[in-house]
């Protein structure tokens, strides 16, 4: 069975994947509104899947279960969010705190905002953007898989905009929704020795006529997740690099590829 890497981005209410294979020349594209349809396709044959949401999520600090540092203030966070901005720079934004279980958990099943966020702030210290909350339902689907069908060690974290600063070599300068974005990060992807030119345009058109929108953006995180599947034992890294485990025992870290880590 040949194996693939794959790389799994959220995108409003669909998950893009990307595959590649080593038994097979062009890269797969797929899309579904639900991640467990990814699992099937590609469960069984994946070597490694990385995909775009936190994975390994806070608990109230007094529980004795959480994994989260705090800050001078007291306010808890994963680390891998703090690690993952502190080293793209000028994006640092993109990298938003995940949700607390309890919190993703109430968004997911349609709570409103202001309740999701009191809840967040209760255990961390502080409220939760509503970005973070609009995602709590890919969160909430990931871990369920996760801790259902025995995916966890092939199944990890990765943030686009690490995998691309890492891919890059130094930080990117412009939003992935800009042209200049765009072109910035093709010539990140142009750098990995797997990626061939115009792997974009073959995904695209596999993409065609299934029914979602997927924006240009969207395809270039899911490449960038896909070829940080790729990566070597000797290149794949983790942020942090001896991750904690959350209390559901999932490893709370953002994987990248480099030849040299981000952090020293």
């Amino acid at each position: 069975m040949n194996s693939e890497f794959v790389g799994v981005d959220w995108s409003s209410g669909a998950w893009v994947a990307v595959a590649y294979s080593d038994g097979r020349d062009d890269p797969e594209g797929f899309v579904s509104e639900e991640i467990s349809e990814v699992w099937e396709e590609f469960g069984e044959s994946a070597s490694r899947i990385v995909v775009d949401v936190p994975i390994g999520l806070c608990e109230p600090s007094d529980s004795g279960r959480c994994a989260c540092v705090a800050d001078g203030d007291g306010e808890l966070s994963r680390e891998c969010d703090n690690l993952g901005r502190s080293v793209i720079g000028q994006r640092y934004r993109s990298v938003f705190t995940a949700p607390c279980r309890e919190a993703a958990r109430l968004a997911a099943d349609g709570a409103e905002h202001s309740e999701v966020s009191d809840v967040n702030r209760s255990v961390t210290g502080k409220g939760l953007t509503q970005q973070a909350a609009n995602i709590s339902a890919g969160i909430v689907d990931v871990e369920d898989l996760l801790l259902g069908a025995g995916a966890s060690e092939r199944f990890v974290e990765g943030h686009p905009e690490v995998c691309f600063r890492a891919f890059n070599g130094e930080s990117l300068c412009y939003s992935k929704k800009t042209a200049l974005g765009v072109d910035e990060r093709l010539s990140a992807l142009e750098a990995v020795p797997e990626y061939s030119d115009g792997d974009w345009r073959k995904v695209v058109q596999q993409l065609n006529g299934t029914g979602f929108t997927i924006g240009m953006d969207d395809v270039l995180d899911a490449f960038a997740l896909a070829l940080t599947a790729c990566a070597s034992d000797e290149e794949y890294r983790r942020l942090p690099e001896s991750p904690p485990e959350d209390a559901k025992g999932l490893p709370m870290q953002m994987v990248y590829r480099s030849k040299m880590p981000l952090i020293e």
